[in-house]
């Protein structure tokens, strides 16, 4: 059972939308609610802006450090603010927080106080990397201990989980969390297993055949299909098929060495969904 949210926000239009799943997810579930902003430390301490300075003929960098402090420290505290009106027009009550440091260190610090992290999927500069999941959200999504829910750019309400099983250990973990999620959140839930070149259809249907009995075992009922291609690119064509508002997955799969070399099934997924991606360890 989730009882708690922690939902982190830079302002941008996804954080924004991370948001809006946090609200919508706390009420729905009862679960605590809290807001991360985090000051990045780099942009008080970085060379770059030295640099600049001295460059444009301004006053010394270390002068200007204490006013630049407080332009991020106000520009924080007005994030979590509006956020916190937005709460309260929903009869909500989170708690804020507003830290400094790097932003990874201290959400993953942060982490251990809750039980899912939610993270949009782009930053202030997605704009940058249109078909790139954000490289802070990636990092944190891979070392991260607890639940992870990344979300799109648009919001939209969770009536129909896809959960991807793929047999691991991550994936059981992850189905499970599906269940219990979508019977808190009262959705249909669909269990989809992919086919491709590693895994013969023969041997998919006995990796369902099992996440079904998984489900029922927790009285419940799922939807299910073999499907056959690209995992990734199966998974996400499964999830339209579906009309499915949430993908649900193991945030490794059987080759955790080979996936973090190559870029992983569920980077791909994450990248690429439009659907928020809840990634289980």
């Amino acid at each position: 059972m989730i009882r708690s949210l922690l939902v982190c926000t830079d302002g941008s239009s996804y954080g924004d939308v991370a948001c809006e799943y946090a609200m919508d997810l706390s009420a729905r579930l009862r679960a605590q609610l809290s807001a991360l902003h985090v000051i990045d430390a780099r942009l008080l301490e970085g060379p770059l802006m030295a640099d600049l300075s001295n460059w444009i003929g301004a006053q010394p960098y270390g002068a200007q450090v204490p006013q630049f402090r407080e332009l991020l420290n106000r520009k924080g505290e007005t994030i979590l603010e509006a956020f916190t009106q937005k709460c309260a027009a929903r009869n909500l009550s989170p708690n804020t927080l507003l830290s400094n440091g790097h932003p990874v260190h201290v959400i993953l610090d942060e982490e251990a106080k809750t039980e899912l992290l939610i993270l949009g999927q782009k930053g202030e500069h997605a704009g940058w990397a249109e078909h790139l999941m954000g490289s802070t959200v990636e990092r944190i999504v891979r070392q991260s201990l607890r639940p992870c829910l990344v979300t799109p750019a648009h919001f939209r309400p969770i009536t129909k989980m896809i959960v991807a099983f793929d047999g691991s250990g991550h994936a059981a973990k992850a189905l499970h969390e599906g269940i219990e999620l979508a019977q808190e959140l009262k959705v249909a839930l669909s269990l989809v297993t992919v086919a491709d070149s590693e895994t013969p259809e023969a041997s998919a249907e006995q990796i369902l055949k099992d996440g079904l009995n998984l489900v029922k075992a927790h009285a419940f009922e799922a939807e299910s299909a073999v499907v056959k291609g690209k995992t990734a690119v199966a998974i996400l064509d499964h999830a339209r098929r579906q009309n499915g508002d949430l993908i649900v997955m193991g945030a490794f799969g059987h080759s955790r060495i080979r996936e973090m070399i190559l870029g992983s099934t569920t980077a791909q997924v994450v990248a690429s969904a439009g659907l928020p991606v809840l990634l289980v360890r």
